[in-house]
């Protein structure tokens, strides 16, 4: 399974890879100025880890691009972010979205996280 992860940090990239590698996944990363729907159809992944915060572009729009665009719609996301709280992660989500028509992320990991919480999540998005 390709997962293509999405950060600016260059060390959260590194991490992520190869935690997710030991775990047996293909992983790809770009950096949030390079462009995520260019990745998308160049590694065809099945699931995509985006960060939210971001300094050029914003994960949430680079997540409300993935979802308008039929071809990337049923690719999951797991989004990783620090400033979002784990249990009022859907109602700021909605605030920052700001779009009823556009659903939720399948999952959602709050920084700093615990590497067995991300691959349990990543191993339940992925069956």
């Amino acid at each position: 399974m390709k997962i293509l992860i999405i950060d600016d940090e260059p060390d959260i990239r590194t991490y992520l890879m190869a935690a997710l590698e030991d775990s047996g996944y293909e992983t790809f990363a770009v950096k949030e100025n390079e462009p995520a729907t260019e990745a998308i159809k160049a590694y065809q992944p099945d699931l995509i880890i985006l960060d939210i915060m971001m300094p050029k572009q914003s994960g949430i729009s680079i997540y409300k691009e993935l979802r308008s665009k039929p071809q990337f719609s049923n690719i999951p996301v797991a989004i990783i972010s620090g400033m979002l709280p784990g249990k009022g992660f859907k109602t700021e989500f909605k605030k920052l979205i700001n779009d009823n028509t556009i659903s939720f992320p399948e999952g959602f990991i709050e920084k700093p996280f615990q590497l067995s919480t991300l691959i349990e999540l990543v191993g339940n998005l992925l069956k």
